[in-house]
């Protein structure tokens, strides 16, 4: 059968169409790649590089005092505002003071009139009554020996609270501080000084023990009290670091517990060792008035008056001290000189024995202070260079200053190890204690160095690589080995060898 032209034409255009798609597929299959679009370039050039290190702190006094009365009353005078500079010595607030003045006044007169009987007489004894005071100073001697006696053993046990107090607190850090953050660091200080303040007390009572000489024991006395407070004062310590940051739920409750409970029992121990002290003072008194009373029975009468007169004026010198005593803790005086930052207190508050009221603060020797993490705190070194901006003056106001001290103790926060660092700056009127600083770190810098971008970097086989353009119309490259130097701010890395200045690189490929 014959076929139709047109059939035949057709035929032939669909051959055709087909041999086109076929060759053009060809070509895009196998014909060579373009990848200059995925290449990214650039130029070895030189530059200024810096290494810094940024960290952000606050600006703090050398001088940062809390201030509160030491005893309770209203409030009469406030003598010091906020901004006020004062001096040492100088008075900044009192409570009402008229009860004080009346009991140091009748205190002063008690002593007035002491010293006034100092020069009575009184007329000789006969012997029945010298046998009396005679008798009356073996009992008060033999009283006193007794009491000795019985402060030896006070001491003894008070001593026993005391190690008491050292093992809990020694359990305690071993159970949950030994970190060396703020909180352990402070429960370890605390702990050495109950040690310290326990071994200082067994040594004055050992050399007590093996003399039993009086002066001995009144020393050993003392110290124990002084001790007592001072571990008391520790054990504060440690009980508050328990309840800071995340000690407050890792401390067990029963250890919180034993831990106040040995503050009670170093209370009642401080108690005893004080009664025993009075009760030693009150039998040396005792004594002292038995013995002044003899000299007054078998002294002419003006001898007599002499002797009761000192026995007078001893009490009555006590009174006064006491007195006097109360009368300060009705005042604040300012420790040093500098300036006050706060005033927390009115005229007719009651206040509150031991609460701050104030704050005194030397802001015109500041310093700024930073937490950097351990990534970075190896490459500080004291003197490096500091650029310092305040978020209280804007980010256009640089200042300069120095690292003064990098702290060997580290703190844990957020769960990253830092370090506290201290700079200096210059003085900045505007700056007060508290506010934001901005610290930039100069670690290195390098000038008209060789740099290029990180990501030229490649790493095999423990060596660096650089791509070099060989043409830059299809961007083939060669990969030179290099060595680089600073790794600087910017993500630029210093070449030391293996580039020269101007060439063109690959600074990014496409996967």
């Amino acid at each position: 059968m014959k076929i139709p032209k047109f059939l035949k034409r057709k035929r032939n255009i669909w051959i055709i169409i087909i041999l086109v798609v076929v060759i053009l597929l060809g070509f895009l299959i196998f014909s060579p790649k373009n990848n200059t679009s995925s290449i990214q370039t650039g130029f070895v050039t030189k530059q200024n590089l810096q290494e810094t290190v940024l960290s952000t702190g606050q600006v703090v006094s050398e001088i940062d005092l809390s201030l509160g009365f030491q005893g309770s009353g209203v409030v009469r005078r406030v003598l010091a505002n906020e901004g006020d500079k004062v001096r040492q010595g100088q008075l900044l607030a009192s409570l009402d003071q008229s009860s004080a003045l009346a009991t140091l006044t009748t205190a002063q007169g008690s002593l007035a009139q002491a010293k006034a009987n100092y020069e009575k007489l009184l007329a000789g004894a006969s012997q029945q009554s010298v046998k009396t005071v005679q008798d009356s100073i073996n009992s008060a001697k033999q009283d006193l020996t007794n009491a000795y006696n019985g402060a030896i053993n006070t001491l003894n046990s008070a001593h026993t609270s005391m190690f008491n107090a050292f093992s809990v607190a020694n359990l305690i850090q071993n159970a949950y501080f030994s970190a060396s953050d703020q909180q352990g660091v402070a429960v370890s200080a605390a702990k050495i000084n109950i040690n310290s303040n326990m071994q200082t007390a067994q040594n004055y009572l050992n050399t007590a023990e093996t003399s039993m000489d009086p002066g001995d024991i009144d020393t050993a006395i003392g110290k124990t009290i002084l001790d007592l407070n001072k571990i008391y004062d520790d054990l504060n310590i440690i009980r508050a670091q328990c309840d800071q940051g995340l000690y407050y739920t890792s401390v067990a409750s029963a250890d919180k517990a034993s831990l106040d409970a040995q503050k009670t029992y170093i209370n009642t121990a401080l108690a005893g060792v004080t009664s025993a002290q009075q009760s030693v003072a009150s039998l040396k008194l005792a004594l002292q008035k038995a013995e002044d009373q003899l000299s007054v029975t078998t002294a002419p009468p003006t001898q007599a008056d002499v002797d009761l007169a000192k026995a007078q004026m001893l009490s009555a010198q006590g009174q006064v001290d006491s007195a006097q005593a109360v009368l300060n803790n009705s005042v604040i005086i300012a420790p040093a000189a500098g300036t006050i930052t706060r005033v927390d207190i009115k005229v007719g508050e009651q206040a509150t024995p031991s609460k701050e009221v104030m704050v005194l603060q030397d802001v015109g020797d500041l310093h700024a202070e930073a937490d950097v993490s351990e990534a970075n705190v190896a490459s500080l070194q004291i003197g490096q260079s500091i650029d310092y901006t305040f978020d209280a003056l804007g980010p256009d106001q640089h200042f300069i200053g120095k690292v003064l001290t990098i702290n060997p103790s580290s703190t844990v926060i957020s769960g990253v190890v830092d370090y506290k660092v201290a700079g200096s700056f210059d003085n900045v009127p505007s700056i007060k204690p508290g506010m934001t600083a901005n610290m930039t770190i100069l670690v290195a810098q390098k000038i008209d160095a060789l740099a290029v971008p990180s990501t030229a970097i490649i790493n095999k086989n423990n060596k660096q690589y650089v791509r070099v353009i060989d043409d830059p119309k299809t961007k083939t490259y060669h990969e030179v080995q290099v060595q680089t130097g600073l790794q600087a701010d910017g993500g630029l890395v210093e070449i030391i060898s293996g580039l020269s200045d101007g060439r063109q690189i690959v600074v990014y490929m496409k996967p």
